[in-house]
């Protein structure tokens, strides 16, 4: 029973952010990217994502964003971020609420994260820290079947990213480490290494292009190689 009510509540968190925006003042000022990304990883071997993302900045104080991959691995990763902000003399504090629901068809198991955090971005930082709990869900799924369900109750999740340039740049590279990203939530100690940057075509089109490694057993002296994404995209801004 005990299990049963954290899904029900779970599920209901994970509704919630869509619930929200659709009350939310409407703003004019967004942006949809497509991305298209070639990875292989030692579950999986080679395979494509292809990525649909979305965002919206409601008010100077609030923004919205949707996140959708499809992969030919067999997977897919729906994602809701809500950031409450508030401007500081020196860069911005932001809170995160993040939800995220995974579907890998060929491992026949559903993933469901709810992740809060608070950030502080500056024009050549962006610093990222928080606690996510995580539910994984066999397919096909029946309340009988309930002790078959893995709560997760605790991790802790991270992100540090610089600029060499200042943020708003018309062109820009980045370094992140993080465990957590718009298409997966790993465990604390499975840290994420990226390189990308972007150039401003002109004033609504930008392109995108990142690196992405992912490293076996980092915290356990064991930092084998497991997986690599390269990723390229287009951003139109309005």
């Amino acid at each position: 029973m005990k299990k049963r009510i954290l899904m029900f509540v779970f599920c209901g968190m994970l509704l919630a952010p869509v619930a929200m925006a659709q009350v939310q003042p409407g703003s004019t000022q967004y942006s949809v990217s497509l991305h298209v990304g070639y990875a292989h990883n030692l579950t999986y071997g080679s395979y494509a994502n292809f990525d649909l993302d979305a965002y919206m900045p409601i008010n100077k104080h609030f923004d919205m964003q949707a996140n959708l991959r499809t992969s030919t691995a067999d997977f897919y990763t729906l994602g809701v971020q809500l950031r409450p902000k508030f401007a500081l003399p020196v860069g911005e504090l932001y809170l995160e609420d993040r939800v995220m629901a995974r579907w890998v068809a060929r491992d026949e198991i559903n993933d469901f994260v709810h992740a809060l955090s608070i950030g502080y971005m500056m024009q050549y930082v962006n610093a990222q820290v928080g606690m996510s709990t995580r539910i994984i869900i066999p397919q096909p799924y029946s309340f009988k079947d309930a002790d078959a369900m893995v709560l997760e109750p605790f991790n802790v999740i991270y992100r540090v990213e610089a600029f060499v340039r200042p943020k708003m740049s018309p062109w820009n590279i980045s370094l992140c480490v993080a465990n957590v990203d718009n298409y997966q939530v790993e465990r604390v100690w499975q840290p994420m290494f990226y390189l990308g940057g972007w150039y401003d075509i002109d004033d609504h089109w930008r392109v995108r292009l990142s690196g992405k490694m992912k490293l076996a057993g980092m915290f356990h002296l064991n930092a084998h190689y497991y997986g690599a994404e390269l990723r390229a995209g287009a951003e139109y801004r309005c």
